[in-house]
């Protein structure tokens, strides 16, 4: 094969999706724009991963972020992004190198790809919004700092998980489906992964869950589904409180400040998305709960 020449590949998407869920992810795509760019600049960000208790004293780790070579900017991470990660982790991981952009938009929204969606484009804002979601990715560099704490927990392999990129992957162009396009060429597992794996905190689905039926799949309802589906399965795997308060949804879907109207649509997209999965059986049932006058939660029977 000469150097230039495009290489033909074949993707096969997995129905798998994986769902990291430690504190070292959920802390990353959970900062200030503020708070992260201190981070971005090498101040290191503490976590707890096991509080003081009795005898046993307190367990820290802990990371520092950078940017990648060829990288000057890179906003703050959000659910967005971790569904992106997400997506990417889970076709890395069930053995693909590759990814197209319609696979991961598809993937996003829990859809199947057949092998004529790899090359259908994302539409134009999608398209962009992808795009801006991988270069901070593959621009945010992660050092881990767990070796003495994952000592102390008996979690194994901590010497293995380096500073790499968050996601470590690349742009090339390959032929698809006899059309030459945009791929994605995964280098290695996230470090993310790597943490997660060893602590065996990971949730995994059925990627259908996420696909509602004649719902659009903007960026805000990407981040609704994919965090609500991952607060409802924590909940459900670990007996907690099955209770979501809108505030936290909000914050975490980074809509706070928001006004009503979106908020508003905000409710109804998620009130539409647990009426979808109480269909698949994953809840028995919910409802709204209001405090005063005002919708403060979402609780649901599983």
């Amino acid at each position: 094969m000469r150097k230039n020449e495009c290489e033909n590949i074949t993707i096969y998407p997995t129905r798998t999706r994986l769902d990291l869920n430690d504190k070292a992810t959920k802390t990353l795509f959970n900062q200030s724009g503020e708070r992260f760019e201190k981070l971005i600049s090498g101040k290191t960000r503490k976590l707890i991963e096991r509080r003081k208790h009795g005898k046993k004293a307190e367990v820290l780790s802990g990371y520092t972020l950078t940017t990648a070579k060829g990288f000057t900017f890179i906003a703050p991470l959000d659910e967005y992004d971790r569904a992106v990660l997400n997506v990417c982790i889970s076709e890395y991981v069930n053995g693909a190198e590759y990814i197209t952009l319609a696979a991961l938009q598809r993937g996003l929204s829990g859809k199947n790809c057949n092998d004529k969606d790899h090359y259908n484009a994302p539409y134009k804002d999608q398209y962009t919004k992808l795009k801006q979601s991988l270069d901070r990715l593959m621009a945010c560099q992660y050092d881990p700092d767990i070796i003495p704490a994952f000592e102390e927990l008996n979690y194994e392999g901590a010497e293995k998980i380096q500073k790499a990129q968050v996601l470590p992957a690349e742009r090339l162009e390959k032929i698809v489906g006899g059309k030459k396009i945009e791929v994605i060429h995964f280098l290695d597992a996230s470090p993310l992964y790597k943490i997660a794996d060893a602590k065996k905190q990971i949730l995994t689905y059925d990627a259908e869950l996420l696909d509602v039926p004649n719902q659009q799949n903007t960026p805000l309802i990407v981040m609704l589904k994919n965090y609500t589906l991952r607060r409802v399965l924590e909940c459900i795997k670990h007996k907690m409180t099955p209770t979501l308060t809108f505030e936290d949804i909000f914050e975490k879907c980074r809509i706070t400040d928001a006004d009503n109207k979106i908020k508003q649509r905000a409710r109804d997209y998620i009130a539409v998305f647990f009426e979808h999965l109480q269909k698949k059986g994953v809840i028995k049932s919910f409802e709204f709960v209001k405090k005063g006058n005002k919708i403060y939660s979402l609780k649901f029977n599983f």
